[in-house]
């Protein structure tokens, strides 16, 4: 591994490379204190990763961030944590693969180095940037997750910020207001208030409705793609709920019901990028019966998990959840994403994409990874046994 650090501070890695050379002995690592000395280090030698600050009174890190991915978009770009101004965050954002947190050590840029590596067949895809970098809609991270992601992470952030930044776009507020009025959150009385809505949702799940709601204006704005997934956006949130419901109130029902709300938008982006095309996808499909995503590499070249994961990893959002999305159809594959997660979506994406309502819900599932004890104890514990059918499972679920 090749790894360059960049700040204007001299000495200010000197602890972070006396453990990574501790660890990691074999690893080739790089310190330079500017912009330029960055820019022409990469453009001497090849590197698989860049460490920045990302706001310095020498050194403008998103300015670096974003040069460096024009000239080698496959090098993956993280940012320190640090006393960051809003401005400088905002611009970050785009251009950022990863903001390690608090504290920064040298095991945790280890482990975002190393899972980024195991992704990196899909995050630096060739054929799949392409495709993106053809769309009208949807390759830039959406503006108002920026926003709320911005003013969530400040430590004096206030309900009425983030329901300023929600009410500025009608297709979020729209969606925020939909989602706290289904029956999932068991409401006695509906919802009329964005702010209500706001403090209802959590503020976590508001970023994964700020994303999906992009997805879906992309589509309403290409009425062929549209045509193509119109049950696209009712299904992407049933499979949400059920996944934030077999997680219950633990820690990761919400980055479970992320993960399962953009299981599919890899098939947006297929959709919109040749609407033609994809309707000969789904035809094939249906007539030979088989998956859509055992299908989609002939018509496409690759498969809507991988362009879906590639997008959001492109989007800078955590690696977990670009993993969870890349292989939710065979968990088995994913090397650092969350167990329980991994185990929560899969079964959610299969009981809603199950062809046939009365089958057996365990023989859909991926047996391997299901094998493991760790994910063996969630089926346990969500009463999943051979004698499931897929009915019961959701309609049980939902009560």
């Amino acid at each position: 591994m090749r790894v360059l650090f960049v700040d204007d501070e001299a000495g200010s890695f000197e602890s972070m490379r006396v453990a990574l050379k501790q660890e990691r002995a074999d690893w080739q690592l790089t310190f330079v204190q500017s912009e330029a000395q960055a820019l022409a280090t990469l453009a001497s030698s090849s590197h698989d990763a860049l460490v920045t600050v990302i706001s310095s009174p020498q050194l403008d890190g998103p300015e670096l961030l974003s040069r460096v991915r024009e000239r080698h978009p496959n090098v993956l770009r993280l940012c320190l944590p640090g006393d960051m101004e809003d401005e400088a965050f905002l611009r970050a954002m785009p251009v950022a693969h990863q903001f390690l947190g608090r504290p920064c050590t040298a095991e945790s840029v280890l482990e975002v180095i190393e899972r980024a590596c195991d992704l990196r067949a899909i995050l630096q895809n060739t054929a799949i940037r392409e495709l993106i970098g053809t769309l009208k809609a949807l390759p830039a991270a959406p503006k108002t997750f920026q926003a709320l992601s911005a003013a969530i992470a400040r430590p004096n952030a206030h309900t009425a910020d983030i329901t300023g930044i929600v009410s500025r776009d009608n297709a979020v507020a729209v969606k925020t207001l939909q989602i706290v009025n289904t029956a999932f959150f068991r409401r006695s009385a509906p919802i009329m208030s964005i702010q209500a809505a706001v403090t209802y949702v959590g503020l976590e799940m508001l970023k994964s409705i700020a994303l999906s709601a992009s997805v879906f204006d992309a589509l309403d704005a290409s009425p062929p793609a549209g045509r193509l997934l119109t049950n696209l956006q009712a299904l992407s949130l049933r499979r949400a709920h059920l996944a934030r419901l077999l997680l219950g109130e633990s820690r990761l029902a919400e980055e479970g019901f992320t993960a399962a709300l953009m299981l599919d938008i890899g098939q947006a982006v297929l959709a919109l990028a040749d609407p033609t095309q994809f309707g000969h996808m789904i035809a094939t499909a249906r007539a030979q019966n088989l998956p859509w995503h055992e299908v989609e590499p002939r018509f496409f070249g690759v498969a809507h998990p991988e362009v879906g994961a590639c997008l959001l990893g492109l989007w800078g959002l955590p690696l977990e959840l670009v993993e969870t999305v890349a292989y939710h159809h065979r968990p088995i594959r994913a090397q650092h994403a969350e167990m329980r997660v991994l185990a929560a979506v899969h079964v959610a994406d299969v009981l809603v994409d199950g062809t046939d309502p009365s089958g057996k819900l365990l023989p859909r599932l991926d047996r391997e990874f299901f094998a493991r004890p760790e994910a063996q104890r969630c089926l346990s514990e969500w009463n999943i046994d051979e004698a499931t059918d897929m009915c019961s499972a959701e309609h049980a679920l939902a009560l």
